[in-house]
């Protein structure tokens, strides 16, 4: 089934007892542990224990952790109280190895972990760790002026979702492609589960691309963009500049159209000082510096991530008034997220049928991957870019 995601949501739904609004109908007060009830890595430096580029980490049913561990590249297994068991992987070419970056890391029923690598390529290791399978594929065809946005997310199943965005400018071939449509700022994109095993591709949803200009010389400094939250049987699909999120089933299936739980935010002045921005782009023997004017909104996006959680539910991270412009994946990505000094993330939890049912802030430097009953799992920055996962009690 194929689904929108434009405009404004009117919506009324009950909900469950366990899920009931608190006096007043605010949401209940959930929190979390005042101290991470896991840590792996930071300062401690001991073999087993360093970590660095972290891409991504879960947890297994009997509460060992697994973390994808870029700089190595390996799985680095943990048993329930952070104790280092044994590492798997590495950089090679070999079973059970890495030819490419470690993109991706979704734990499967029953404990297995797939891992999906640049280099087009699913590993699978057992629930003992041990290396079971590994195959490569080819991303279905882009097309004259339609081309794959580098943002594959990797589902329980081994299926990958995919976007289609449609190319501003000239092509890598130097063919000319037509321009945003006139009063249109974003341009379509198709989002779709792709199954490596067929080669077939199947729509899920449309939503707008990410937010850029036809002029390569300027860029907007608070870009609305396009967020997924990966559940084990469905997915949350969003614009971070709409009022609306689609709950969607994997096989593209509509579930719910739920609200965005926060009231647009105005960008103010000490935000909009900045006239460029500049990225250093280096390679050996090639160095150059690319620079753009900002555009700035007149509001932040609504909301910048989705997390899936256990029982139909879904996080949803408010937008935080930046003052120093960015790109998208400084709030989306494991590796390259912004410290959020200032209290922390801001998140409300929906349920399924889209009341609020909690809000709370995750810990400053935290950048929440898993969701779990009773407590959350993440990757920490300290002041000094040390890399840590942690596990926090969550309390409700």
């Amino acid at each position: 089934m194929r689904a929108l995601l434009f405009g404004s949501l009117l919506h009324s739904a009950s909900c469950d007892t366990d899920d009931a609004p608190g006096p007043g109908g605010a949401p209940p007060g959930w929190r979390l542990s005042d101290e991470p009830i896991v840590v792996i890595g930071g300062a401690d430096e001991r073999e087993g224990y360093l970590l660095h580029w972290v891409t991504g980490a879960t947890r297994l049913s009997d509460g060992r952790i697994v973390v994808a561990n870029e700089s190595t590249s390996e799985l680095k297994y943990y048993d329930p109280e952070g104790t280092h068991l044994f590492d798997v992987g590495g950089e090679g070419g070999g079973p059970g190895e890495f030819a490419g970056s470690l993109a991706r890391l979704v734990r499967t029923r029953g404990d297995s972990v797939l891992v999906l690598t640049t280099q087009s390529e699913i590993t699978r290791f057992g629930p003992d760790g041990r290396y079971a399978a590994s195959s490569r594929y080819r991303l279905p065809p882009s097309g004259h002026c339609r081309v794959i946005e580098g943002r594959e997310r990797l589902l329980p199943d081994g299926s990958i979702v995919l976007g289609y965005g449609v190319f501003i400018g000239s092509n890598s071939l130097g063919e000319e492609c037509p321009p945003p449509t006139p009063g249109e700022a974003r341009q379509p994109m198709v989002v779709g589960r792709f199954v490596p095993a067929t080669g077939g591709f199947d729509t899920i949803a449309e939503l707008p691309a990410a937010e850029r200009t036809s002029d390569p010389q300027t860029m907007h400094a608070y870009p609305r963009n396009r967020v997924y939250g990966i559940g084990h049987d469905r997915i949350y699909l969003g614009d971070t500049g709409s009022d609306t999120v689609l709950a969607m089933s994997l096989s593209g299936d509509l579930i719910a159209l739920l609200p965005v739980p926060f009231e647009p935010r105005p960008v103010p002045d000490d935000a909009r000082e900045q006239l460029f921005r500049e990225m250093e782009f280096t390679r050996p023997g090639q160095s150059m510096t690319l620079r753009w004017t900002l555009i700035y909104p007149d509001q932040y996006p609504r909301y910048a991530r989705l997390v899936a959680a256990p029982g139909e539910r879904v996080w949803v991270m408010a937008y935080p008034p930046l003052r120093e412009p960015g790109f998208p994946w400084h709030l989306e990505s494991p590796i390259s997220f912004r410290r959020l000094d200032d209290g922390g993330a801001r998140w409300s939890v929906l349920n399924r049928e889209g009341v609020a049912i909690a809000e709370l802030q995750t810990p400053p430097g935290f950048f929440l991957l898993e969701v779990g009953d009773d407590d959350i799992l993440g990757i920490h920055k300290d002041e000094f870019e040390r890399e840590s996962v942690r596990v926090y009690g969550l309390i409700r």
